[in-house]
């Protein structure tokens, strides 16, 4: 009976190890692997950052935040938040190196491995740690040294946040009002311009309306006008046409005897040429009249020049002989 007692014991204890054993495995306990403690001090406002939130490299998971405390200097009050981080360097693999050996935190700080606290959500507002190499920046180390520390980066916003703390809001917002009631101002002068403007446009339309209805009576008369001048003309073609037909045979009978006038005339004029043509016997008979009247002119001539000296030479004839 005791020998069944213990039994049952045995296996219960061996039951409640167990359990316990798996608990601490699932929940990450340390007992059964090895972590590496990292530390990394900010100067600025940790808001976000809880104990617990993941440590990540290049958004891959190596670690948690462990603890985050403040440690103020004595002499100079100045105020710095301790974060504690636990690694698993075995969450990465370095290739060139034996199985199982660990990286060194120094050496890879040396490399540039920094810490920055950057935004893990929009929502919530909750941060994580973010690793990753800077090579080109200082290291700046403020710890004591006991354990492995990760020089800080600023964060992406802190620059941001302090610029716009830095800004003149007053100052600005003041600057806006003046600007937003000059605009008003500007707005209510355009109401009334454009008030004005439509006033003007609605008088001009108006008179445009009423220019448009006068040309369109006068263009109705002008119409009313053309059409009777042209029927007018339309009539007068007509009886002229009448007129042209009803003469017709008359002005064809004057055509032609005016053609026969012609022709008889050109026949006239072609005899008169031939007549007057060089070398014919009507030109030589006419030629020698003309040099006959011309010998009498010049006998004539003679005979009044000596009647004017000697008036009696009709009765005695030519005394200078």
């Amino acid at each position: 009976m005791k020998r069944q007692a213990l039994l049952v014991g045995s296996f219960v204890l061996l039951a409640i190890a167990l359990a316990v054993a798996a608990v601490l495995w699932l929940g990450g306990s340390g007992l059964f692997s090895r972590h590496v403690p990292a530390v990394m001090y900010l100067t600025g406002n940790v808001s976000g950052l809880n104990v617990g939130a993941p440590v990540t490299f290049r958004g891959v998971p190596v670690g948690r935040v462990e603890a985050i405390n403040i440690e103020v200097t004595r002499e100079t009050l100045e105020a710095l938040v301790q974060v504690r981080m636990r690694l698993d360097p075995y969450g990465a693999k370095v290739t060139g190196t034996e199985a199982g050996e660990p990286l060194s935190m120094m050496r890879l700080v040396q490399r540039g491995l920094r810490a920055q606290l950057v935004l893990q959500s929009l929502v919530t507002g909750q941060k994580q740690v973010e690793l990753d190499f800077a090579p080109n920046t200082a290291i700046v180390l403020r710890g004591n040294g006991e354990i492995a520390e990760i020089p800080a980066l600023p964060d992406r916003f802190g620059a941001l946040v302090q610029q716009i703390a830095e800004l003149p809001l007053s100052e600005t917002v003041q600057e806006l009002r003046t600007t937003l009631q000059v605009l008003h101002r500007a707005l209510d002068g355009s109401t009334s311009t454009l008030d004005l403007t439509a006033k003007q446009l609605a008088a001009t339309l108006a008179e445009a309306r009423t220019t448009l209805a006068t040309t369109n009576r006068s263009l109705l008369l002008l119409q009313a006008r053309t059409d009777t001048t042209l029927a007018a003309v339309t009539r007068l073609a007509d009886n002229g046409n009448q007129t042209l037909d009803a003469a017709r045979p008359e002005l064809q009978r004057s055509l032609a005897s005016a053609r026969e006038a012609t022709d008889a005339a050109s026949a006239a004029l072609n005899r008169i040429n031939d007549m007057l043509a060089a070398g014919s016997p009507t030109r030589e008979d006419l030629d020698a009249a003309l040099r006959d009247l011309a010998q009498a002119a010049r006998g004539m001539r003679a005979y009044v020049e000596l009647l004017e000296d000697q008036p009696n030479a009709v009765i005695f004839g030519d005394r200078r002989r």
